[in-house]
């Protein structure tokens, strides 16, 4: 089993889900929860890869794709995403660095990994591996965390084998980046235009840049214990389900419910939802009626 830094978070959150995942248990029939954040992160980081996180190489084909393939068909989130795009070329630009690679991937037998970007600094030959997000806002406390970000360091363990590659000096690695463009959720007026609409987001996301200087991360303890993990995930994936441990406060993660949430609750997230009587605080109407069964 290969290990990556999204399965191992897995494996920390709930050892239960991360069993059923990795063991292919067929999901809930009502599993397919609303993914619109997840999409929108992804839609960007698809234009940023399509382009070389190039404002000049960006072509409206790059944004219609994206969109397609992401399942964006609201016009609001479009332009927002545009909006987004155009916000953090602007600090591309400013920081003059050259993009070595785009989502190469990275590990060995026990683990794998995909880097969203490799990016050098042309005047001091310094290169960089960086990550993009993207957040509803910049989370303050993030910054005094990075240096112990699991994900950051573990890609940090494998810049030789990344050097390898590309031909790059591994003595001017000079750390990771780790790039954050938030997102609005403001709607397009009936009366604005597209492009007023797209000007009116780019005025309220922004891009950030956090460099993380190699000499404060942490790469050999990361990878270390991943593969500490590793083992301990495939024991895990010989035990009985029903020895395997729960963490039923993880049952809901990134606003939607677990896949297997019938596994176990004995049923799914939907019908459980309509098995109690819901009222509401004016009128005491009854808003979700009980199952047949239980009246």
């Amino acid at each position: 089993m290969r290990l990556s830094y999204s399965s191992s978070t897995l494996f920390n959150g709930c050892k239960r889900k991360f069993y059923y995942k990795k063991r292919d248990y067929t999901m809930d029939s009502d599993s397919n929860q609303d993914t619109t954040a997840l999409r929108v992160g992804s839609c960007f980081h698809q234009i940023q890869e399509d382009c070389l996180h190039s404002r000049g190489a960006f072509t409206p084909e790059i944004a219609k794709k994206a969109f397609s393939d992401n399942q964006i068909e609201d016009i609001s989130q479009q332009q927002m995403i545009l909006a987004m795009s155009q916000k953090y070329w602007d600090l591309h630009e400013k920081q003059k660095l050259i993009i070595i690679c785009c989502e190469i991937e990275i590990g060995d037998s026990n683990v794998i990994g995909y880097v969203d970007a490799v990016m050098a600094d042309q005047t001091s030959g310094h290169w960089y591996i960086v990550d993009l997000k993207t957040a509803g806002r910049l989370n303050s406390s993030l910054l005094s965390k990075l240096s112990r970000d699991v994900q950051l360091n573990l890609y940090s363990f494998y810049a030789s084998q990344i050097a390898g590659i590309h031909g790059l000096d591994m003595s001017k690695f000079a750390g990771t980046r780790y790039r954050v463009t938030t997102k609005c959720s403001i709607k397009k007026q009936a009366k604005e235009s597209v492009h007023e609409f797209r000007d009116r987001c780019y005025g309220k996301v922004e891009s950030y840049d956090i460099f993380i200087p190699v000499e404060d991360l942490i790469p050999k303890e990361t990878h270390e214990g991943i593969l500490k993990l590793r083992d301990e995930g495939i024991k895990l994936l010989r035990m009985p389900e029903e020895d395997v441990p729960q963490n039923m406060s993880y049952c809901e993660n990134y606003f939607k419910p677990c896949e297997w949430f019938s596994r176990c609750y004995g049923h799914n997230f939907t019908d459980g939802a309509k098995s109690l009587t819901l009222t509401d605080s004016i009128n005491a109407t009854r808003v979700v009626q009980p199952k047949d069964d239980l009246l």
